[in-house]
């Protein structure tokens, strides 16, 4: 269900704080979503808190509900990093051209500076008006040691060494929200407006956010016969995408920018949303747009010694909401299969021969739905033909496990799952399963 833009409006920026945003996503299922990336949110930096590219289709439609959210956040003490698009350009790859916009070359470059400094300086007032605090960030951002490239579409990391984030840091030390206009000024003392997405990025390859937002009035990336595309993990489905035709020149122009961003900062999620979503983008895990991750890489290991205990106890702590016993990493395992960032892990042990306990299936909340348990899965299906594990009832992927198994059978505590087993089979290990200790209570 998606949130009511009057609903949201309604909210004071200052009513309750974080207390407010969880009443909110309560009343559409996703309280738990939203505390989750709140948790997250205040535990880094607020100057990292998410990038969001606005697009000009957006700031000339919708700049009033953008101020409001972004009012919202204030209320929040979080402070994304806004930057505009660069006004009547046609030179867009995450973003997809929407409406009839004046070709670039038709306005001169001191024409293009005021329109988007005036559009700068009313999407601030906004945010003022609606109860949030903001500040305008123009040449200031750019420390340019050389003159800029004559080609406007150069690679972001020409510009990332350039970056003064001074100024960033200082609007969110003031309580501020950056507004940044993608204007430079170089040594030779020439100012000229600059892709915005090569500004964007270069801010996403110095800052390391959680997200970056693309506010697009499109909603997100479309196929061919104009679906929606909504989950991309590049490192499994891009080339998929490509090879099956249904994307055209726009969508393949935006899945190729978003590989070269990824390949930068590869925790990045990217989210290409329209301006009524914002607030859902930022506080729940898939949004209503297309979200796109890097993907996951997947190690095993036949032993805890090359693995970083402290992080894989936090992991599983996390993941389960309750404490590890302290013992548990006395008993070797007899594989490992975890995220390289660990993100996510598999624990499994011997039980009976060529038959294997799944002791821990895990996936750390921050990292739930972003696609880290389907390749741990993979993996773990490589490796065994026979294997038995056990969930408690409420546990929330009991219907994804009904899904994996051979079979299932429900006792008075747990549901018992089963992969390559013959009935006589789980007959005679269904007790002992059972009445294995608990290892996280």
């Amino acid at each position: 269900m998606q949130p009511e833009r009057s609903t949201l409006s309604a909210l004071s920026p200052k009513a309750k704080g974080y207390d407010l945003v969880i009443d909110f996503f309560s009343n559409i299922g996703l309280s738990r979503e939203a505390s989750m990336y709140l948790k997250m949110f205040r535990n880094i930096s607020p100057w990292k808190f998410a990038v969001v590219l606005i697009s000009a289709e957006s700031l000339r439609c919708c700049s009033k509900e953008v101020a409001l959210d972004l009012a919202y956040l204030c209320g929040l003490n979080l402070y994304p990093v806004i930057v505009l698009d660069n006004l009547y350009s046609s030179e867009h790859s995450l973003v997809s051209p929407v409406g009839k916009s004046p070709p670039a070359r038709k306005y001169k470059t001191g024409q293009r500076i005021r329109k988007l400094s005036r559009t700068n300086s009313r999407l601030v007032s906004s945010i003022t008006a609606a109860g949030g605090r903001a500040m305008s960030i123009y040449t200031e951002l750019f420390s340019l040691n050389t003159p800029l490239p004559k080609d406007s579409e150069f690679d972001f990391r020409l510009l990332v060494d350039h970056l003064d984030l001074g100024p960033v840091k200082e609007a969110v030390r003031r309580k501020k929200i950056p507004v940044i206009s993608p204007v430079v000024m170089d040594t030779d003392g020439r100012t000229e407006v600059i892709n915005s997405e090569i500004v964007s990025n270069a801010l996403c390859s110095r800052i390391q956010p959680q997200k970056l937002i693309v506010v697009s009035e499109q909603g997100g990336i479309e196929d061919r016969q104009g679906n929606l595309i909504r989950n991309v993990i590049i490192s499994t489905d891009y080339q998929a995408l490509v090879d099956s035709g249904c994307l055209d020149e726009v969508a393949l122009r935006q899945m190729e920018a978003a590989v070269r961003l990824l390949r930068e900062v590869p925790e990045l999620t990217i989210q290409v949303a329209s301006a009524g979503n914002l607030l859902f983008e930022l506080f729940t895990v898939k949004g209503h747009g297309t979200y796109i991750r890097a993907g996951h890489s997947i190690l095993v290991t036949e032993s805890y010694e090359k693995l970083d205990i402290g992080c894989l106890r936090r992991l599983i702590e996390d993941g389960f909401g309750k404490s590890l016993v302290p013992d548990y990493f006395d008993q070797p395992p007899h594989r490992v299969f975890y995220e390289r960032d660990y993100h996510g892990v598999i624990v499994v042990k011997p039980l009976e021969g060529d038959i294997f306990y799944l002791d821990k299936f895990v996936v750390g909340p921050q990292w739930q739905g972003e696609g880290v348990g389907g390749p741990l899965w993979r993996e773990l299906a490589k490796c065994y033909d026979k294997l038995i594990w056990r969930a408690s009832q409420n546990n929330p992927i009991n219907n994804w496990y009904l899904e994996q198994a051979d079979g299932f059978q429900r006792t008075e505590q747990w549901n018992i799952y089963w992969i390559g087993l013959t009935p006589s089979q789980v007959g005679g290990l269904i007790s002992q399963v059972v009445n294995t200790r608990r290892t996280v209570v």
